[in-house]
């Protein structure tokens, strides 16, 4: 994600630094007077591209070709107009992503878009198309005395949402952050090459609250056929809520997490018995330790036969139980994504800078805090 997304957010307020160490990583936490909630750096030699790629299904399709709300996997190189290579997928999994969904550079959607299963193309991106010009207000600098240890010029450091800035200066009294991204105001060019397509028409979406929507992200993440998740606040009355206006109670809103899945490999009865292990359903508004109506048991149907499946195996589960089950079960109203720093909390390493793993079928232990 490019820092460039953050600038409304940071103008020109003051911002207020701490100082730690968390799980053996250096770590620096950045609050600002507008942001929502603290993020946290670690020092890290980070990807300049903009995510991972989980493993996903082995079905393909091998006829169509790529268009917005596709669903893609795609192998590509990334060069500079000098000739060296930036980034590359070649020996990792390759990139997954929703063509134009906002999750990679518009510049990269385009290189996708038209391609066939196996089709490659080399296509030069313009930085408007990219990561932008270099913003001079995203360059910030606070008291070295409120900076952990271990910074020095030219280190990265990497907020857990997967933003990346750099020490671009420091002395005895002062350490400067860029937070432009390293690749701003540079002309990009991909090789890219198709490997797997979802089409749109096929996928669907499921949404689901389960307390906290940290914990229940992950898991979904580890479902084989579940190939994006979101989360998100729902089936409240304010139009886009913040965290802080969820928070509050008085939306009533419910944290939500929101699966893009292949039917043709996980049907949505799979997630549903995926939603019920993941937290206690007679618990009224609260799971574990968080309590209040965001944190309410919910299923919110996206369609008429999801909504038949979700009362059915409600029935079910209710069998199980002594206590009555209080999860509502009712079409998705008013959706909103939660902001950038909550999606994939736990996979990117969560409040302690820990990542657990999203691959397929891990069934370790989910950490909900990180």
């Amino acid at each position: 994600m490019s820092a460039l997304n953050y600038l409304d957010v940071l103008g020109q307020q003051s911002l207020r630094y701490t100082k730690g160490l968390t799980g053996g990583v250096t770590s620096l936490a950045l609050q600002g007077i507008q942001f929502p909630a603290m993020l946290s750096f670690r020092l890290a030699k980070a990807r300049p591209f903009l995510s991972s790629a989980r493993r996903g299904a082995p079905s393909i399709c091998t006829r169509a070709t790529a268009k917005p709300g596709d669903y893609c996997q795609v192998h590509y190189t990334g060069t500079l107009d000098d000739g060296s290579i930036f980034d590359s997928s070649r020996g990792r999994d390759p990139l997954e992503f929703v063509i134009g969904a906002g999750k990679v550079i518009k510049g990269f959607d385009r290189a996708v878009t038209g391609l066939a299963v196996g089709g490659s193309r080399k296509q030069r991106v313009e930085p408007a198309e990219a990561y932008g010009e270099a913003d001079a207000n995203a360059i910030i600098s606070f008291p070295v005395s409120q900076a952990p240890d271990g910074l020095k010029p030219g280190v990265k450091v990497q907020l857990s949402n997967g933003m990346v800035a750099n020490v671009k200066a420091m002395d005895k009294e002062v350490i400067t952050l860029d937070l432009n991204h390293e690749l701003a105001g540079k002309a990009l060019t991909f090789d890219v090459e198709l490997v797997r397509l979802v089409p749109s028409e096929r996928l669907q979406r499921a949404t689901f609250a389960a307390g906290c929507f940290w914990g229940p992200e992950l898991a979904f993440q580890r479902v084989p056929g579940v190939l994006e998740t979101e989360v998100g606040y729902s089936n409240g009355q304010t139009k886009n809520p913040t965290y802080e206006d969820v928070c509050g109670g008085d939306t009533g809103h419910a944290e939500v997490v929101q699966v893009m899945y292949d039917p043709d490999v996980v049907s949505y009865e799979r997630l549903l018995e995926e939603f019920w292990a993941r937290h206690n359903p007679t618990h009224l508004n609260r799971q574990g330790n968080d309590v209040g109506t965001q944190y309410r048991s919910a299923i919110f149907t996206h369609t008429a036969e999801q909504l038949e499946a979700a009362l059915k195996s409600k029935v079910a589960v209710q069998a199980k139980h002594k206590e009555p089950v209080v999860t509502q079960v009712e079409p998705l109203e008013n959706y909103s994504p939660a902001e950038p720093y909550h999606q994939q909390y736990l996979a990117k390493g969560g409040r302690f800078g820990r990542p657990q793993s999203s691959a397929k079928g891990c069934d370790d232990p989910i950490r909900c805090y990180g």
